[in-house]
């Protein structure tokens, strides 16, 4: 059965929004309907109840009109009228999470009844906010946009005022109001982008006068302007060959004001780090490992993943993959048993349980980490990968040698059939699956199988796997 629109509607807020939904649905200044107060009734009492089976249109007519005969006609009207009023309070909600932007709607209001001394004590206690904001976004500037309209609309009224310092803030506000907007743009377009390190063209206006204007004033953006600096130095990081003094740059610039940074704001420099580290390390430069490490720490002293509103899982199994190859076990299970609640109830089983198989592993306890990955269910090509890559390196470290080979056949035919989906992907994992071939051809005391292994190795930094299989090869060296 096809759930009521309002119905999907309510299952996206969270239950103390849903609380707060029945505080405005009462509210005789927003709704003067009781039928609506009825309706919310039913659906916080199904809802709360996770019993979403008994919200049809045969019950909320029952509750709302048991003594009439159904009306379908009527029925839809309220929900209509429901749904409106919860679209209102949603929009409602939205606003008082942007204080400036009310004011700014506030300013309009005085400056049309001419209320002057309550407009210049708003407008004095708003210039304040700019002044000491320091997450100065896209959103920021369209807020002093709307600031300094409402100063020349006010002042216009006077002919004899210069308006002249109002109109180059403005002027100002506009400009830097673009630059932000289209840098969140081309940055938002290369984060969809999976390898992004060098030699990317962007077919979009404006880009390298941008980026021309943001050097030639770099010391004022910086300054003045952290998040378009920020944002400049991201798309710098995403898009020139050698671009490790950007990384550092945002990476140094980051942790010295992580403390300024509001959390919308340090996500979007956060990811930006992350990814670029580990594609550095999937290339083969391992100190980026000891970065990225030095990131998650500082950011979970700054409580950005307890201010997370849902964690992503990629990065959560990311974060366990890079404690785990620097040996920090103990960490690992700390931090994912810390924050595995605020994983998103489609991903959470399935990321605990690979997480779980890959600190096993790592602790050599092989029947539990193969118990964890059996109960993981292949949401995509990355969990596939990650757990059979896992299950791989057990049967090989457990001489399984027969299962091993079973699973490497299985697991090449998965790939060619996903070939133009996984993208660079695919290069990797067959050459895992060419080298743990090799490494198993190794272990006959074939010196010659292990010189090709080392110098394939040594050749392709970024093969899938590679840290184990140099780990492998080398007990094969002291076995030989």
């Amino acid at each position: 059965m096809q759930k009521l629109k309002i119905t999907v509607l309510l299952e996206g807020l969270s239950a103390p929004e849903l609380r707060r939904l029945g505080d405005f649905v009462r509210s005789p200044f927003y709704n003067k309907n009781k039928n609506l107060v009825s309706l919310y009734e039913f659906f916080e009492r199904h809802l709360s109840a996770s019993d979403q089976e008994s919200i049809t249109k045969e019950n909320i007519w029952q509750h709302l009109s048991a003594e009439k005969k159904y009306d379908d006609s009527k029925l839809r009207s309220v929900l209509s009228e429901f749904k409106k009023l919860c679209e209102t309070f949603l929009t409602v909600i939205k606003q008082e999470k942007d204080p400036l932007s009310q004011k700014n709607v506030l300013l309009e209001s005085l400056s049309e009844k001419n209320l002057s001394k309550n407009f210049e004590l708003i407008s004095k206690e708003m210039s304040k906010i700019f002044e000491d904001e320091f997450n100065r976004n896209y959103e920021y500037y369209l807020n002093r946009i709307d600031f300094e309209r409402a100063h020349i609309i006010t002042g216009g009224k006077n002919i004899e005022k210069n308006l002249d310092g109002n109109f180059i803030r403005l002027s100002d506000s506009i400009d830097n109001f673009f630059l932000s907007a289209k840098l969140d743009l081309f940055n938002s377009l290369l984060s969809r982008k999976y390898h992004v390190l060098g030699n990317i063209t962007l077919k979009i206006k404006f880009i390298d006068e941008i980026i021309t204007h943001i050097e030639q004033n770099l010391s004022e953006i910086k300054k003045d302007h952290p998040v378009i600096y920020s944002e400049y130095l991201i798309l710098k990081m995403m898009t020139v060959p050698k671009s490790e003094k950007y990384f550092n740059d945002l990476h140094s610039f980051v942790l010295k004001n992580i403390n300024k940074y509001n959390q919308s704001e340090l996500e979007q420099v956060y990811f930006p780090l992350i990814n670029y580290g580990f594609n550095k390390v999937a290339l083969g430069e391992q100190k980026y490992l000891e970065k990225i490490f030095e990131i998650y720490q500082t950011f979970e002293k700054r409580n950005f993943y307890s201010e997370m509103k849902v964690f992503q899982d990629i990065d959560f199994i990311s974060i366990a993959i890079a404690g785990l190859r620097l040996n920090k076990v103990a960490w690992v299970e700390s931090f994912t048993g810390k924050y595995n609640y605020k994983l998103s109830a489609e991903y959470k089983e399935d990321s605990k349980s690979l997480v779980n198989a890959l600190i096993s592993h790592k602790k050599k306890e092989y029947e539990k980490a193969i118990g964890s990955l059996s109960n993981v269910n292949y949401q995509n090509s990355y969990y596939y990968l990650k757990s059979k890559e896992t299950l791989m390196q057990i049967y090989y470290e457990q001489n399984e040698f027969e299962a091993l080979q079973s699973l490497i056949d299985s697991t090449r035919h998965y790939l060619k059939r996903r070939q133009n989906i996984l993208s660079i992907h695919y290069e990797r994992y067959m050459m895992f699956l060419k080298y743990i071939n090799l490494l198993l051809n190794a272990r006959e005391n074939n010196d010659y199988k292990k010189l090709v292994l080392k110098k394939e190795l040594n050749k392709n930094m970024n093969v899938i796997g590679r840290e184990w299989l140099l780990e492998m090869l080398s007990t094969l060296d002291v076995r030989g």
